[in-house]
């Protein structure tokens, strides 16, 4: 049986379903298998390129070993050049024939599907159906080949009816059809009777700015897009839209690298039929129910966010506390089922992930070996079973005998930079497919338990080399206090920049929506074992870990050229704080420990730095057990940075501290330098210019992910404090 690679970034959209669904359906009707290297992220070409990301793009280096008849490349949803470049060199070096559903600019071959016929029905339909003779075509960039496949469509049917018509070139995207939509709102272009658009993104884009300017879509106008993206059919009023072409184009793309003759009658692109063309009814007050429905899947995305932090709170807590390979993948097993419509899942590691116990953090990837290591193969709600080594031609075990044509999806085993291996999953369907959370976090979470067995093997290795002595806390699996001295001179040689972070329990948080009572000092007995557990979850490359007494640890961490230790201490402060009130998640407990932090640059002789550093917290931490007040402000204005778009008032804030109103901006401007309101204002702007320079998302929804209820009020606020409209802002930024 034949196997085709496609290679794409992270699925987040349904145009990408769609492709992946053409792809497959033709390729197991040929009898072929369709392996899919995908990621979880797809960064930005303005990103660093981070450990995270380094560890999820490990995954293509598998062309270098898989079985693979030919590769399907989807170029066009590589963000960045880099990488881009990088498949390039892999899909040329591994010899495989490959299409490029992209485009030629890598120097593959393409494919182009007729799109002529579908924009020409179209057109036949708005003057035919709805007596339209004054047409204008909005279409994509000059020269595109795309592009002038649409124009002739619509040519050919509005000359075939003697309409009057022009074409204004575009961009595929927002700009373009918002400056159009603009002209005629301000009378600067007569309106025609309809307005026929290249991409279902300029369509809506057009459709926003005539609707907030007073003109009507359908009744004064009607508008068409083409695509049949999701946002097209939710938008209101819905669209008109040609559907089908990235099913064609995948189904296209295959037909091509296996050499099968297309069947030119058959297409699968169609016309789906909206309100903006007036053919289905438009809800009177649309803008009411847009606002509605936005509500309602606000509200089950919460809820479902709710369920999913649960589910995956537990999943982390069991992977983390696990002492073998065997028991991790007995949970894996365990909790598969949270993993959403997947036929089948295999867990396939490097054979010597576990070799190398005197450095932790490091794993050979490159290239994957010419044999894996099956840790767990598994039909869904059936037992999993442990397998053996497996050639890696074959990706998964699965893909070895004789079987069906098989759809998998395959993905990076790893914790940040550190790979481990892959996951294949198998589906009946690609609309079965979704990178969502839960997958996310299942990865993560077995990936992190692996990292834990490496760091308990390393926790071995360092137990028989100081033979059994009190170099190392067998409790928490981290250095003594004489252990990390004896560390922290061994860096001294080593000429490394350290930093020194010591960590205590100060005090007991209350915990929200707790009523149950709890003995304090039975919550002191466990303080330590929780904040053992987060730091040991935080803790990897550049980070080293030591439990110094009862309630003290130390983490020693290496400083970046560009950072300083109060930074990246305040960033570890609030992964400790997140961990632990996930762990907790579900406990009666009506207290949670919070972490009290000292930090500096590592000094020698390394005893006297410890010594001189632990007299610093004990002199800073809070003296008196139960609630303060400062700790907890401190707190909550993390939370609000972190989430300015909540509905943050100084009521919520004052029941929280149990304090007066006045006594919570008294204390705020005393301890931060700035008052309460404009902290928040400030937290919301800075979110804004994100979203603004990361995201396609309209001012209006930039407004409320923000947390404004009025798009006007943001508006004016941004623009009183950056100078100008976030419209301004955005386009002076590209």
């Amino acid at each position: 049986m034949k196997r085709i690679g496609v290679i794409i970034p992270s699925i987040t959209d349904g145009l990408q379903v769609e492709l992946l669904d053409g792809i497959f359906k033709t390729a197991s009707a040929a009898d072929c298998d369709v392996i899919v290297l995908t990621t979880a992220t797809n960064g930005m070409e303005f990103h660093i390129q981070n450990e995270i990301m380094t560890g999820e793009e490990s995954i293509y280096l598998l062309l270098e070993r898989a079985e693979l008849d030919g590769i399907l490349l989807v170029s066009q949803y590589f963000v960045k050049a880099a990488v881009r470049k990088t498949l390039s060199e892999l899909i040329r070096r591994a010899a495989i024939p490959c299409i490029d559903l992209g485009g030629t600019e890598l120097g593959f071959e393409t494919v182009s599907i007729p799109q002529a016929e579908a924009v020409c029905e179209l057109t036949d339909h708005i003057i035919e159906k709805h007596g339209c003779r004054d047409l204008i075509f909005l279409a994509g960039p000059e020269g595109i080949s795309d592009s002038e496949q649409r124009i002739s469509g619509f040519l050919r049917s509005a000359i075939k009816h003697d309409c009057s018509y022009e074409i204004i070139y575009g961009d595929f995207w927002k700009f373009r059809a918002t400056e159009l939509g603009n002209e005629f709102t301000e009378h600067k272009r007569r309106l025609p009777d309809a307005v026929l658009c290249a991409s279902d993104t300029m369509a809506v884009a057009l459709c926003d700015t005539l609707q907030s300017g007073g003109i009507s879509v359908p009744d004064d106008v009607i508008v068409t897009g083409y695509d049949g993206h999701i946002s097209a059919i939710s938008n209101f009023p819905s669209l008109t839209t040609v559907s089908g072409n990235m099913f064609e184009l995948g189904k296209t793309g295959v037909n091509k690298l296996l050499g099968i003759a297309a069947d030119a009658q058959k297409s699968d692109m169609h016309i789906i039929y909206g309100a903006s063309c007036g053919c289905v009814e438009r809800m009177t007050d649309y803008q009411t129910a847009a606002l509605k429905v936005r509500e309602q899947i606000q509200r089950d995305a919460e809820i479902g966010a709710m369920l999913e932090m649960r589910v995956n709170a537990n999943v982390i807590t069991r992977t983390s506390s696990v002492d073998s390979l065997d028991e991790l993948t007995d949970i894996v097993d365990q909790t598969a089922h949270i993993i959403k419509s997947y036929k089948s899942l295999h867990i396939c590691i490097l054979p010597n992930w576990d070799s190398d116990p005197e450095h932790p953090d490091a794993c050979p990837t490159q290239p994957f070996p010419e044999q894996m290591l099956c840790a767990l193969s598994k039909n869904a709600w059936t037992a999993g079973v442990k397998g053996g080594p497996f050639p890696t031609k074959h990706i998964v075990p699965a893909l070895m005998g004789e079987h069906e044509p098989t759809l998998v999806f395959v993905l990076s085993l790893h914790a940040s930079s550190q790979v481990f291996g892959y996951c294949g999953f198998t589906y009946e369907s690609a609309l079965d497919f979704t990178v969502s959370l839960m997958l996310f976090n299942y990865m993560t979470s077995l990936a992190n338990g692996m990292r834990i067995l490496r760091h308990k093997l390393y926790a071995e290795y360092l137990q028989k080399k100081i033979e059994e002595s009190s170099h190392y806390d067998k409790m928490t699996d981290m250095l003594s206090k004489k252990g990390l001295l004896l560390y922290l001179e061994s860096q001294k040689e080593l000429n490394v920049r350290n930093c020194i972070m010591l960590v205590t329990v100060s005090q007991l948080a209350a915990a929200p929506n707790r009523k149950e009572k709890n003995d304090l000092s039975d919550i002191y007995l466990q303080s330590d074992l929780l904040l053992a557990n987060a730091i040991r979850l935080i803790s990897g490359r550049n980070k080293t870990a030591a439990h110094l007494d009862k309630m003290t640890f130390a983490i020693v961490f290496s400083l970046p050229d560009n950072g300083t230790p109060e930074t990246m201490a305040e960033e570890m402060m609030i992964q400790l704080e997140v961990l632990i009130r996930k762990m907790q998640e579900g406990t009666s407990a009506n207290f949670l420990p919070e972490p009290y932090y000292v930090c500096g640059e590592a000094a020698y002789p390394a005893e006297k730095c410890v010594s001189e550093l632990w007299d610093v917290l004990n002199a800073r931490k809070p003296k008196v057990k139960g609630f303060t007040g400062i700790g907890e402000l401190k707190k909550l204005r993390r939370e609000l940075h972190k989430a300015p778009e909540l509905n943050w008032n100084l009521t919520e804030l004052s029941k929280r501290l149990n304090i007066s109103k006045s006594y919570v901006q008294k204390l705020y401007k005393e301890h931060f330098g700035i008052s309460y309101i404009d902290d928040l204002l400030e937290a919301r702007i800075e979110m804004a210019r994100q979203l603004l320079l990361t995201t396609d998302l309209r001012i209006s929804e930039v407004a409320s992910y923000c947390g404004y209820q009025n798009a006007t009020h943001f508006m004016r606020q941004f623009k009183d404090k950056v100078g100008m409209s976030p419209s301004e802002f955005r386009k002076s930024s590209k």
